[in-house]
């Protein structure tokens, strides 16, 4: 029986929900302790790895995988993925590319709504018993007429301004590439430079890769050329923005409200600057992952790995990434 080696650890309703989807003929294990070393040590043992986001897919990993025939991405980033060390091997990678965009899409449109409406801080007070109506009312504002700042226009984003589209909002997106005109013409959108949509924004939304030139994109820099009062979204990669530019920003009142599903370090730390800011929600990298989100990149992740093993490539080639 072929071995699928899982480098995330799921208990609970998750790991139901893994068990279900495993395929006829194969069998998963987990990593012993959830340790780089535990999964350089074990991943001999594996003839396909589902690899999750947190432990990385290393030349040490892939040195000790000898059995190992094709390494498949539970989700969509690749910065846990040594891909230079992957092709060297010449090890297949696929990638459920688009499978949680909804689900991270509507997560964005959440906290954009949340930070708008100061919900949080609204709620707290209600428990509260302050029952200030009108005053706390005006600090809060609508989404419809915003001007909404998207930098990165990957399935995310591109799923985003759809969902935004009844709101009558204004996008300004920046990207490695423009959209086609006719795609930025139904979604109001318009291509811009960095300056130009930090300046021009009400709120600023995160949905591009973590590389070199992105790490610490939002800085004390970039938050300086935003607009005074801005908002502040990150379901990307956390380590694209600078926490203490944010934390700063937040307390000084030069952005207004963040929300934000990912962090610089992951769980935080209990020093992590942002932890104990009114005016930010936090949450724990859930954008990705509903019980319908879920069971989708299980199942197509498994589906994947069936079809690969049985030489049906033709299956599965739009996931392929190597």
């Amino acid at each position: 029986m072929k071995t699928i080696l899982l480098t995330n650890k799921y208990t609970g309703a998750p790991l139901k929900l893994v068990t279900e989807e495993v395929p006829n003929g194969f069998e998963i294990r987990f990593l012993t302790q959830q340790t780089q070393e535990a999964l350089v040590n074990e991943a001999g043992r594996a003839d396909y790895i589902l690899a999750g986001g947190r432990l990385k897919i290393t030349e040490d990993v892939l040195e000790n995988a000898e059995r190992l025939r094709m390494i498949q991405r539970s989700g969509v980033g690749l910065d846990a993925l040594d891909l230079d060390a992957i092709k060297k091997k010449g090890i297949p990678l696929y990638v459920n590319q688009g499978v949680n965009a909804e689900s991270v899409a509507e997560h964005t449109l959440l906290l954009m709504l949340a930070s708008l409406r100061r919900l949080t801080l609204i709620d707290k007070n209600t428990k509260s018993g302050i029952w200030n109506k009108q005053e706390q009312g005006v600090r809060t504002a609508e989404l419809r007429g915003k001007t909404i700042g998207v930098i990165g226009m990957g399935n995310v984003a591109q799923t985003l301004v759809k969902l935004l589209k009844p709101f009558g909002v204004t996008v300004l997106y920046n990207n490695l590439f423009r959209m086609p005109d006719e795609f930025e013409r139904e979604n109001n959108m318009r291509f811009v430079a960095m300056d130009e949509l930090l300046g021009d924004s009400d709120i600023i939304t995160i949905h591009c890769a973590l590389t070199d030139e992105t790490r610490n994109l939002i800085n004390a820099g970039s938050i300086g050329k935003m607009k005074d009062g801005a908002i502040l979204i990150n379901t990307a990669r956390g380590e694209i923005i600078d926490p203490d530019a944010a934390a700063n920003a937040l307390r000084t009142g030069k952005l207004s409200f963040a929300g934000l599903d990912v962090h610089y370090k992951e769980p935080f730390p209990e020093d992590y600057p942002l932890k104990n800011a009114e005016n930010v929600i936090l949450t724990p990298h859930i954008a990705g992952v509903t019980a319908d989100s879920f069971r989708a990149m299980m199942h197509d992740a498994f589906r994947n790995i069936e079809c690969f093993d049985r030489g049906d490539l033709e299956a599965i080639a739009p996931f392929r990434y190597l």
